[in-house]
């Protein structure tokens, strides 16, 4: 038996949705577990208990689905296929004989009130709107009696019929074409595991330039190192005193450090940065133009030093071969300390004819509990300048098994 965990409840979209892309994908011995709330269904994942897991996204009208992208910014999951689903929602009651004009509240998903709300405040302006888990669980609840008699409840067909209620109007969403996209994921089949333990020679390194104000300690090991080798090579080279082992040693780690102390610090300055990472951004505004932007589908950057700088190339998960942006301007707090920022301006490479060359800033924040570790987490806010969005951002290191997978996932 393969175990299928779909947010919602029975007679709900979601076990819609689980439904047909068990078909598609054939699955077979399919057990469908209703698990009411993304959270749960990712957990029930992570944990094994289910082999697959069933969320909704975004919806046409809605927008995206918050509570799933919440519940997926940190994890580290497969995507195995996407569906979209024609909604529909039909208004139920508890009794034939209740009138509209005395309905005093409406329970259901807040994803139905948001698809259902010129209709909703046409037909029935004097009701409350009250957000319950699932539609299928607000017509269990009014069936059970958990709210009163003039209570009303927006689901699916099926869920109402199934809990004894009355059919009061069909067809309650606003837009016709009112469409939900569903996405299945498993647990990874490539590496995931980020491991944040840094080495004895990386904390030396940070300590030496951070708590140093330059190679400091680096620089005495090196000079030590050098006597050491030069004082056994005396008789070899010649020698016939410490004091002329020193001094060659010393002479010779003044010229390794004058040529290579500033790759040296470059590099050891943004090891902890620099790697592959995905991101999810969310506007504070989810109009119709922010979700052109399809800010429920993951980028994946990478972060490089080049050049002794640091420098994020971005892409669009599914759409490989055009870049989503490019930044060669970044400012760095001081790496080897617990919190710090990146600040980084960005361009789309598709877009440098437009009169401004930059198209948005984002800013990045981070907390370690070991300054010597490596950033695996950032989060923050961006400014975009072409589409006029602001919002929140989140950062999230990945391997590149993952940033290979990611790049081509066929996100709708």
């Amino acid at each position: 038996m393969i175990n299928i965990g779909y947010q919602g409840a029975e007679g709900s979209n979601s076990e819609e949705a689980a439904r047909q892309m068990v078909a598609r994908l054939n699955i077979e011995q399919p057990v469908l577990v209703p698990l009411v709330s993304s959270v749960n269904v990712l957990g029930q994942l992570k944990r094994g208990e289910i082999d697959y897991g069933v969320v909704a996204i975004a919806n046409s009208v809605g927008g995206i689905v918050n509570e799933t992208l919440n519940a997926l910014r940190d994890e580290h999951l497969e995507l195995v296929g996407t569906d979209v689903l024609h909604i529909q929602h039909s208004l139920f009651k508890k009794s034939s004989a209740l009138a509209n004009k005395t309905i005093v509240r409406i329970i259901s998903h807040e994803q139905a009130l948001k698809q259902c709300a010129k209709h909703l405040a046409e037909l029935l302006p004097q009701a409350e709107l009250v957000a319950v888990e699932d539609t299928a669980i607000g017509a269990r609840y009014l069936a059970e009696g958990k709210y009163g008699d003039d209570t009303a409840v927006l689901c699916r067909n099926v869920a109402g019929q199934a809990h004894g209620l009355f059919l009061e109007q069909e067809s309650m969403q606003d837009d016709p074409n009112n469409r939900t996209e569903f996405r299945i994921f498993r647990k990874p089949t490539y590496p995931t595991d980020n491991d944040q333990r840094s080495s004895i020679l990386d904390r030396l390194a940070l300590y030496a330039i951070n708590a140093q104000g330059g190679l400091g300690y680096l620089t005495q090991g090196i000079m030590i190192v050098a006597i050491f080798a030069a004082f056994l090579s005396r008789d070899l080279l010649g020698w016939s005193k410490l004091e002329s082992a020193t001094s060659v040693a010393g002479f010779l780690t003044i010229i390794f450090l004058f040529l290579t102390s500033s790759k040296l610090r470059n590099h050891l300055h943004f090891r902890a940065i620099e790697g592959y990472w995905k991101y999810f951004a969310v506007p504070e505004k989810q109009d119709h133009k922010g979700r052109d932007q399809r800010y429920e589908t993951p980028r994946v950057v990478v972060i490089k030093e080049m050049d002794g700088k640091l420098i994020l190339r971005g892409w669009m998960c599914d759409r490989e071969n055009l870049p989503l942006f490019k930044s060669d301007l970044a400012l760095l707090s001081a790496l080897g300390q617990r919190m710090g920022s990146l600040v980084y301006w960005y361009s789309d490479p598709t877009q440098m004819s437009r009169e401004f060359g930059l198209n948005g800033i984002v800013t990045l924040n981070w907390e370690l509990e070991d300054p010597a570790s490596r950033i695996n987490i950032m989060s923050g806010w961006y400014m975009g300048r072409s589409t006029e969005q602001t919002g929140s951002i989140r950062y999230v290191r990945i391997t590149k098994e993952e940033y290979d997978v990611l790049i081509k996932s066929d996100y709708l």
